[in-house]
C-alpha cells in the first residue's frame, strides 16, 4: 500500500486500481482464479446457449474434463440426466434476470461420480450490458451428505419409534384381548366337555382359531419391534430369526453364534438386526442357500456382525453398483436399485445411519459374506 496518507486514501477509493496497479490487479486476479482450489468458470450470455468460455485448472482436475471438452458447452451438462432439481430452476431464473444466484446442485464428474456443487453465480456488467457470468463453485458433498444423513436418521428414528409403539400396542392391546378370549373359550370348552355337550368339539376348534390369531398378533408385534433394550436383545432377536428360517425352510441349515452386550443407543441394535434380517432373507429367497450362519461378536472397540451363506452369490455388477447415500439420484440409478439392489441399498443405508462399515463379497467356495462393523465406545 502507498506510504503517504494521501496515497492510502486514493488507494482505498479506487480499490488499488490506479495506473499500473490496475494492470497488476488484473494479472493477480487472473492468476488467482486460475490456480485457486475451487472451481471457477466464465460463461458468455452473448453467445447462443450461454456457453462456458473459460475454466480454471482446478475445474479440470476436479471434474476430470479437459478444457476442450468443456469450452463451448452450457454448464448444465454437469447435471447429466439429473435435471429435476429446485436449484436448477432458481439458477435459470437468475440468469434470465441477470441477477446473482447462490444454489446447491447435484453435479457429476466425467466418471459419473456425484458431487454437490455449491455455486455462486454473478453477472459481469460493462456499459450497462451483461458480458459474462462468473461462477465460483465449491465442493459441498461432505456438508450435504452430513445434513442429509442427519435428516434421514431423524426420519428413520421417528419411523422406528412409531413402529415400536404400534408393536407394543398390538402386543399389549389386541394380543391381550385375544389371550383373554382364549382363556374364557378354553374354560367354556371344558364345561361343555364335562357336560357331554356335542358343541364341545366346535368350541375347541374355535379356541384353536383364537390361539392361532393370538400367535399371529404376537409374531407381528415382535416383527415390528424385534429387539428389546436388554443386553441379550439383539442376540435373542438374531437367534429367533435363525429359528424361524429353520421352521419355515427346513431344507436350510441355519447356525447362530452371538454374544450379549448392551448398546449405547437402541437404534444401533435395531439397525444391526435389520441388516442381519435382510442378509438372511436374501440368502434364502434369492441365493437359494442351503446353509446360513450368523455371528455377532465384540472385540477391540468394535461390534462385528457377519452373515455367511453358500448360495449362488450376488452378481458382480450389483456388488459394484453405488448404493450409498451419496450415490446418483438419477431415474436410471433409482431404477437400477429397484431392479437389483434394494436389499443391498437398505443394508448399506442402515449401516451408514449408525456409522458402521458394511462390506459384501463373494466366497471362494461359493456364496456370499456380509460383514458389518460398528465402532463402539469401550467405556
Amino acid at each position: 500500500m502507498p506510504g503517504t496518507d494521501h496515497d492510502r486514501a486514493r488507494f482505498l477509493e479506487t480499490g488499488g486500481a490506479t495506473g499500473t496497479n490496475r494492470e497488476i490487479s488484473h494479472a493477480v486476479l487472473k492468476r488467482t482464479l486460475l490456480t485457486m482450489n475451487n472451481l471457477a468458470l466464465l460463461t458468455d450470455p452473448r453467445l447462443p446457449g450461454n456457453p462456458i468460455v473459460w475454466v480454471n485448472d482446478f475445474f479440470c482436475a476436479f471434474t476430470g474434463y479437459e478444457r476442450r471438452e468443456v469450452l463451448g458447452r452450457n454448464c448444465r451438462f454437469l447435471q447429466g440426466d439429473d435435471r429435476d432439481q429446485p436449484g436448477r430452476h432458481r439458477l435459470r431464473a437468475a440468469v434470465r434476470a441477470a441477477e446473482p444466484c447462490n444454489v446447491v446442485l447435484r453435479n457429476y464428474k466425467k466418471d459419473g461420480t456425484l458431487f454437490y456443487n455449491h455455486l455462486y453465480l454473478s453477472p459481469v456488467v460493462e456499459g450497462g450490458a451483461v458480458v459474462y457470468f462468473v461462477g465460483l463453485q465449491h465442493d459441498a458433498t461432505d456438508r450435504e451428505h452430513a445434513v442429509r444423513l442427519q435428516r434421514d436418521r431423524e426420519v428413520h428414528e421417528a419411523a422406528e419409534r412409531e413402529r415400536e409403539r404400534f408393536g407394543m400396542d398390538l402386543h399389549d392391546g389386541l394380543g391381550q384381548e385375544l389371550a383373554g378370549i382364549a382363556f374364557f373359550t378354553g374354560a367354556l370348552c371344558q364345561r361343555l366337555a364335562a357336560d357331554g355337550s356335542a358343541y364341545a368339539k366346535d368350541v375347541r376348534q374355535l379356541l384353536e382359531y383364537i390361539q392361532s390369531a393370538q400367535g399371529a398378533a404376537w409374531d407381528l408385534a415382535r416383527g415390528l419391534s424385534p429387539v428389546d433394550a436388554s443386553p441379550h436383545g439383539l442376540g435373542d432377536a438374531i437367534a429367533r430369526l435363525c429359528r424361524q428360517v429353520a421352521e419355515i425352510h427346513p431344507e436350510v441349515v441355519s447356525r447362530c453364534d452371538v454374544e450379549a452386550f448392551a448398546f449405547a443407543e437402541g437404534r444401533e441394535a435395531r439397525y444391526l438386526f435389520r441388516i442381519a434380517q435382510e442378509a438372511v432373507n436374501n440368502a434364502v429367497k434369492h441365493a437359494a442357500a442351503s446353509e446360513i450362519s450368523v455371528s455377532l461378536h465384540r472385540s477391540e472397540g468394535e461390534v462385528v456382525l457377519e452373515i455367511v451363506d453358500d448360495g449362488v452369490g450376488v452378481p458382480h455388477h450389483v456388488l459394484d453398483a453405488d448404493f450409498s447415500l451419496t450415490g446418483s439420484h438419477s431415474a436410471e440409478a433409482t431404477a437400477e436399485r429397484t431392479r437389483h439392489g434394494m436389499g443391498l441399498y437398505g443394508m448399506r443405508y442402515r449401516a451408514e445411519l449408525i456409522g458402521a462399515r458394511l462390506a459384501i463379497w463373494p466366497r471362494e467356495s461359493g456364496g456370499t459374506v456380509v460383514r458389518c462393523v460398528l465402532p463402539v465406545d469401550e467405556a
